[in-house]
């Protein structure tokens, strides 16, 4: 792909939930090395995740991004809008999506990683938050994501069961989180759940339902994390935090990070399915959304596996 000097801006067009948006900070980073005079300019759902960033001149929502076909939709503007999820590699492969993204737009995939910025007071906050709830760092502080994707509409049990079938299965049962909880608690640590309003509860756990960027800031100070496949282990990965991630439906090799302790089961025919797949209309003949024939199985972890992956972690 070769942009000649007419071209003066790039708009990057990064769609998708909050982990892949987190993701595409790394193709932005790319675009920038291949092409330093260009200015760049990104539409997203979460704009939040370029704000500060060097890269990128200019953010703009879906959904106002006001004037932004008059002012930049224009013959000096060179348009990257291209869907890493559809690719053989990725699809049916272990291509990564950062490399499948990278492979489209001609750019190269080599060092390739997130990269999310910050200023002083946004560590400055999660910091006193921090020292809050640990009583001043005489407990260890670890951030915990049980379950993610859509956010439920209402807090009761029946939204949450709608917002989980309708995402690729990756959210660990309830009652394996909350076990995992009990169990970290009587280690001694304070444990943080990312979570909605609207997500299931978890006793004697904090919850962390902040804004994002809050959230992810307490990254900095955590011992480690415990997530899914989900936004906490993509923006770990740009503050260059480790965890342990359990994967379910999606694949570590796909969506994941060598970095990380990546838990993972093949205890069906298909592992690792990416289903229900809505990129590529995954619905039964009814109409309905297409549902787990396995019950889910893959996320069925042990407690004791998780915490001895969390200790294997923390012990480097």
């Amino acid at each position: 792909m070769d942009i000649g000097p007419e071209i003066k801006n790039i708009i990057f067009v990064s769609e998708g939930g909050l982990g892949r948006v987190i993701a595409s900070t790394a193709i932005v980073e790319k675009i920038k090395e291949k092409y330093p005079d260009k200015r760049i300019l990104v539409v997203a759902g979460f704009p939040d995740m370029f704000l500060y960033n060097t890269s990128v001149h200019k953010v703009f929502r879906f959904d106002n991004p006001l004037y932004f076909y008059d002012d930049f939709v224009t013959p000096e503007s060179f348009l990257m809008h291209v869907e890493p999820y559809r690719t053989h590699g990725y699809l049916h492969g272990d291509t990564h999506i950062i490399k499948s993204w990278c492979e489209l737009l001609g750019l190269d995939p080599e060092g390739a990683k997130p990269k999310l910025y910050f200023l002083k007071r946004e560590f400055e906050a999660a910091e006193i938050f921090i020292n809050k709830v640990t009583n001043d760092r005489k407990k260890k502080f670890v951030l915990f994501q049980w379950t993610g994707g859509i956010i439920p509409k209402e807090k009761n049990a029946e939204s949450y069961v709608d917002s989980v079938s309708r995402m690729h299965k990756r959210s660990l049962p309830k009652a394996v989180a909350q076990k995992v909880v009990n169990k970290l608690i009587s280690k001694g640590y304070v444990v943080g759940v990312v979570q909605s309003e609207t997500h299931p509860e978890l006793e004697g756990a904090e919850k962390i339902c902040f804004p994002i960027r809050n959230v992810m800031a307490l990254l900095k100070f955590s011992d480690h994390f415990i997530g899914i496949d989900s936004f906490l282990q993509h923006a770990a990965r740009a503050m260059d935090v480790n965890g342990v991630v359990c994967w379910g439906g999606t694949k570590p090799e796909r969506l994941g990070y060598p970095e990380n302790v990546n838990l993972k089961k093949s205890v069906c025919p298909t592992p690792f399915c990416h289903r229900p797949n809505s990129y590529i209309f995954d619905s039964n003949p009814s109409g309905f959304i297409w549902n787990c024939p396995h019950d889910e199985k893959c996320m069925e972890y042990e407690v004791d596996e998780i915490i001895a992956a969390y200790e294997e972690i923390s012990s480097k």
